[in-house]
């Protein structure tokens, strides 16, 4: 299951679909399927509107003197952005960056500004979304997303448009296409994920989001595969040491308890040597319990542990004698 994201204009993308890989376009990817929503900017701080857009806002209503300082705050943000080679983010810095070129060629540069303002904000207002991989935190299935939400109530309705193409005649490759905001994409992607029956699992391994045929799948990758069957290695290992020295500690428990009853049944054995081994048999058992408790927690190794069992070995045997 994967998605392909192409950024362009129209006609170069529709070349690259048709299989002409000569022609240019600003960026291709294939990728995972989901990860655009998975990915998606969430801009808490409205760093955008901070870094990238009031620097630009400023720029335009200042001299010229002081443009190139405040072009070079919004750049460096920007750089940044574009850099992170998400496409979200690169075709957000991508379009910012356009667009104040073009409205610096305006005559009337507050009117100009206004429009570009207007048109960026627009763009950018996807990333004060919270969570756009909106989904049933019991199910994982994707929700609808709401088109009489507070924003769709307020965009014109040409901003919220989507075009569908299907590239090729046989209608395998669905590609949906838009300009002015990501909510119609959003809104498409939920839609599309949810009629497919897809829902979102977080790897148990790395933490990180991804789709899945069903809950059952708990595992993003064969790199995630692989880290898994090795702690499932390890732990197994584990718990086959734990069971030796447990099983060592339970024998030389009974080892005492027989040899303590034979004693017991021994005629003329002393009575205070009786005490004694049964006073001790109490200070072994007291003693082993801590030991092993030191070996759970990792104080202490399983071998440390066995062999100061069988070194207890000689202290009932001395007792036991005559």
């Amino acid at each position: 299951m994967k998605e392909r994201i192409l950024i362009g204009t129209e006609q170069q993308i529709r070349f690259r679909l048709d299989g002409n890989k000569d022609n240019d376009v600003i960026y291709d990817i294939t990728r995972p399927l989901g990860r655009f929503l998975i990915d998606f900017e969430y801009d808490k701080e409205k760093n955008w509107n901070i870094y990238g857009l009031a620097p630009l806002r400023d720029a335009l209503h200042t001299n010229r003197w002081k443009q190139p300082a405040l072009e070079q705050t919004a750049g460096d943000f920007l750089a940044k952005k574009y850099l992170t080679g998400d496409p979200v983010r690169m075709y957000a810095t991508f379009r910012i960056w356009n667009e104040y070129l073009v409205t610096r060629e305006y005559r009337d540069r507050n009117t100009a500004c206004d429009r570009f303002i207007e048109k960026i904000q627009i763009l950018t207002q996807a990333f004060q979304t919270e969570n756009v991989m909106n989904f049933n935190s019991d199910t994982g299935k994707p929700e609808r997303f709401h088109t009489g939400s507070l924003y769709f109530r307020n965009t014109p309705a040409e901003i919220t448009r989507l075009e569908l193409w299907f590239p090729d005649n046989r209608r395998r490759t669905e590609c949906v296409a838009a300009y002015s905001s990501f909510y119609p994409l959003i809104t498409y992607y939920l839609n599309r994920l949810n009629d497919w029956g897809l829902c979102f699992r977080q790897c148990k391994v790395c933490g990180k989001y991804f789709l899945a045929k069903s809950q059952r799948y708990e595992l993003c990758s064969d790199k995630c595969r692989k880290a898994q069957a090795l702690q499932n290695k390890r732990e197994f290992d584990e718990r086959a040491r734990e069971n030796n020295y447990d099983l060592l500690y339970k024998n030389e428990c009974q080892n005492w308890r027989n040899k303590i009853n034979k004693s017991q049944k021994t005629a003329n054995f002393p009575i205070e040597r009786l005490e004694e081994m049964k006073n001790a048999f109490d200070l072994f058992k007291k003693e082993a319990l801590q030991r092993k408790k030191a070996v759970k927690a990792g104080a202490t190794s399983p071998t440390e542990f066995t062999d100061w069992l069988y070194q207890q070995s000689n202290i009932i045997l001395k007792l036991s004698k005559i």
